[in-house]
This record gives structure tokens, sequence and C-alpha cells, in this order.
């Protein structure tokens, strides 16, 4: 009778460990990792064009992000963006101005072309309107990359690389699809260099 109550109280207990235990690893498992993707503007500060001259100041990007979250408002997250490119183009005799200085391309298909990209690192502070809607504000910093091609019919083509780190801040929504997805929608503004890019993105979040 004492070894059938021993095995009853055994199986009882290993059905508790058994419930107990997701529940635990739920509770632990804060780490999250997502994809997004948006368009960008960059304020080139070129501010106005003659003739043929245009600016393309709109890209493509993405950005892949993974965070953890430390509590239900606080979250530390890192992350790579891609932010597209921006351009300028003209031909011979066609000016735009810069900074208030009225610049002149002395060739024709002229291109001034510059890619960004970045990685960084930045809190997140969110506020939960209920158990699916969440707001958050973001702030931290970027090491940033751009690679500026400069090409035209009677020039040779040259490039540059410049880099640096600055502050970026943002604000983004959080909806809720189950207990492993979350769609996100952020608007993010990146200082560069002199320059400022922005970023609207749309994506998905895998809760780990």
């Amino acid at each position: 009778m004492e070894n059938k109550k021993n095995v009853v109280l055994s199986v009882l207990g290993l059905s508790l460990a058994l419930s107990i235990s997701p529940l635990v690893q739920a509770e632990e498992s804060n780490w999250y990792g997502g994809i997004a993707l948006g368009t960008t503007t960059v304020d080139t500060g070129v501010t106005g064009t003659t003739g043929t001259a245009s600016v393309d100041d709109k890209g493509n990007g993405f950005k892949l992000s993974f965070g953890k979250k430390i509590d239900e408002t606080i979250s530390i997250e890192g992350f790579y963006a891609d932010f597209g490119s921006a351009s300028l183009t003209g031909n011979n005799g066609d000016t735009f101005v810069l900074n208030n200085t009225t610049w002149v391309f002395n060739t024709n298909n002229a291109s001034i072309k510059s890619t960004a990209t970045g990685v960084g690192a930045n809190a997140k502070f969110s506020y939960a309107f209920n158990t699916k809607s969440s707001i958050a504000g973001r702030v931290g910093l970027m090491s940033w990359n751009i690679d500026t091609t400069v090409s035209g019919s009677n020039i040779s083509t040259a490039s540059l690389t410049t880099t640096g780190t600055d502050l970026f801040y943002g604000l983004g929504y959080k909806y809720q699809l189950s207990d492993k997805y979350d769609i996100t929608a952020d608007y993010d503004i990146y200082n560069v260099d002199t320059e400022q890019l922005n970023m609207i993105s749309v994506g998905i979040l895998y809760n780990f």
C-alpha cells in the first residue's frame, strides 16, 4: 500500500513539474528578433536645381534587429540597417544649390550617388495599451558607413567612403499576432554626419 502511495505521489509530482515547466520557460524567454522593410528619405541639403539636374532623395531599405526584454517596459536592442541610396544627377551647365552655394556641372551624364548602411544599439521604452497593442520610443547610437560614387561622360569614376557614429531616435507601434509573432511599424530619425536620414518601416518580430 505504501509503495502504491509513493507511486501516485511521484506521478502527481511529475505531472505538476511538466505543467509548470512551460510556464517558467515562457517567462524566461525574453529574446526576440525581426526584419523590417521600409522607405528612406535623406536631407541632402540640395535646395534648388536648374536644367536637367535632379535630386532623388528617397530609397528603399531594410533593418535586421534583435533584442532582449529587461522588463515589461524596457528592452535593449541591436540592429543592422541598409538605407538604400540617394543621388544627384545633371548635365553640363546645369546647376544646383548646396548649403547656400551654387554649383555647376561641367560634364554630361553627371551622377553623384551615395549608399548608406549602419550598425547600432539602443534602449527601447514601451507602453502597453492592452494585451495586444503597445507603443515605444527608442534612443541609441549608430555607427554608419556612406559609399559615394561620382561619375560622368568626360571624367573618371571616383569613389569615397565616409564613416562615423551619431545619435538616433524613433517611435514605434507593435501589435501581437500570437505568442510568437508581432507586427511592427516604426519611424526613425538618424543623424548621419551633417545630414538627417528618416526611415518609415513595417516589419515582423519573432519571440524566442
